[in-house]
């Protein structure tokens, strides 16, 4: 019976004090409530909570009811309802509006000052400084003042290399002066040497890159003696360029070789580590049709590379027409096989 009766008061309460609230003073209430709670005056507390039921705070929204409700039933200081309070009143007083209107002055002020003014008109345009000292003196001036530059660091270097000398009276005043330019032209023709070196290793290097490049003489290597280190047609390019560069007898051996490989590639010789060029003449037939040919081909070759130091360009011109007519019947007869 008295809770309902409570609740009556509650609601005949709600419909007569509704009323309109400023933020600050809902606030304020609150503040006053929150307070009366904390030291135990619970019959002002809920008597304040009710009055703010319905309150209608600055037009924008309504007292929170459920908080007010919940503070006219209380039955103390509950301090989780303390601690809502105190969340309510933080929010609201983040949401309060500041109270300081802005200075349209210091604003009018601001504004003003970040607006650029125009251009005056007229004025002239500034042209740019000609120098009237002709090229070829301001490169002399400049040279000058290199070579001056230069001077004072070599007198800096000497004054330097002096102050290891011993230190010892000297009757003539002139004499430190003379080994002064003494050592000033040691020092003069060593930088003259190192700038005459450094142009003639210039120089040499760069007959030696053209030397170089305009060479086209393959390389000697340890490849040449071993006949299956290159195909048959590498070797015949490189007894052509061998031959180019005058170095017949390398030549005939690379045309042997081109020979030899395309036998063991058409199955004609059987490669055998060991075995001297007349034992492979030896294990060919007398009907194959080119043996003849190969037989005058070895016979060149060994008397060129093993009789002679130096062989002449019709030696290498009759070892390539024999190896080549080897070569045609040997590349004609695989193709009649196929």
């Amino acid at each position: 019976m008295r809770r309902l009766l409570l609740i009556a008061m509650l609601f005949l309460a709600t419909a007569a004090h509704a009323k309109t609230s400023t933020l600050a003073e809902y606030i304020t209430a609150l503040e006053h409530i929150h307070s009366l709670l904390s030291t135990h005056q619970l019959t002002l507390a809920k008597s304040e909570a009710i009055a703010l039921l319905g309150s209608q705070i600055d037009v924008t929204f309504h007292a929170d009811d459920s908080l007010l409700n919940a503070i006219a039933q209380a039955r103390g200081a509950d301090p989780a309802l303390l601690t809502r309070i105190e969340l309510t009143l933080a929010e609201l007083r983040n949401s309060e509006p500041a109270g300081n209107a802005p200075d349209e002055k210091l604003l009018q002020k601001v504004a003003a000052e970040q607006n650029v003014p125009e251009l005056a008109p007229g004025g002239e345009v500034a042209s740019p400084i000609v120098s009237e000292t002709p090229l070829m003196e301001r490169i002399a001036n400049n040279l000058l003042e290199m070579l001056r530059w230069i001077g004072k660091k070599v007198s800096q270097f000497i004054d330097w290399l002096l102050d290891f000398l011993p230190k010892r009276r000297v009757e003539n005043p002139g004499a430190t002066s003379g080994l002064r330019w003494i050592v000033f032209a040691v020092v003069a023709l060593i930088v003259i040497a190192l700038i005459l070196l450094a142009i003639d290793s210039a120089r040499r290097r760069r007959h030696g890159d053209a030397d170089l490049l305009t060479s086209t003489a393959p390389l000697r290597s340890t490849r040449d003696d071993d006949p299956l280190s290159r195909g048959a047609t590498e070797w015949e390019r490189y007894a052509m360029q061998l031959a180019n560069d005058s170095r017949f007898r390398e030549a005939i051996r690379a045309w042997y070789h081109a020979v030899l490989v395309t036998c063991y590639s058409a199955g004609a010789l059987h490669f055998r580590k060991g075995r001297t060029n007349w034992e492979y003449i030896a294990s060919l037939a007398p009907s194959v049709a080119w043996r003849p040919e190969l037989i005058r081909l070895t016979q060149s070759f060994e008397q060129q590379w093993y009789g002679s130091m130096q062989s002449t360009r019709d030696a290498c011109d009759e070892c390539r027409a024999n190896a080549r007519q080897i070569l045609d019947e040997l590349h004609a007869s695989e193709r009649g096989a196929a």
